[in-house]
């Protein structure tokens, strides 16, 4: 059996395990916060994607005539031309437009009874 050799601090095996070890735990540091990051970004990502199923179509303007009066108006400016109504919305973005009138919403027919409703799309 061979006699072990004293190993003393400063020796040069102990300054390599101590350069192997201190890049072990730079390297562990370095893919935790990877991990950490890749975690927060998929959560704040899914967080996102749940706000947006669950937002629904809001009621932008409204306007109904029936008889060559306004029934209902709501945020939208009509007004009278003779034989029809124009009518200006004052909503800005998607929109999907649910009317019951002939031809053009914005064009009413003054002898026409209908109703225009403006919804905004969240998506």
């Amino acid at each position: 059996m061979t006699p072990v050799k004293p190993v003393k601090m400063c020796d040069k095996a102990t300054r390599v395990w101590c350069c192997r070890i201190g890049l072990v735990l730079a390297i562990s540091a370095v893919l935790l916060t990877m991990m950490f990051q890749i975690w927060s970004y998929y959560f704040s990502l899914v967080r996102e994607m749940d706000a947006l199923t669950y937002s629904e179509p809001k009621l932008g303007a409204i306007v109904s005539v029936c008889n060559q009066k306004m029934v209902t108006q709501w945020n939208m400016d009509c007004s009278e031309n003779g034989t029809h109504w124009h009518c200006a919305d004052k909503v800005e973005g998607r929109l999907y437009v649910d009317s019951s009138c002939d031809g053009h919403w914005r064009t009413i027919n003054v002898e026409a009874c209908c109703r225009t409703m403006v919804w905004i799309l969240p998506w």
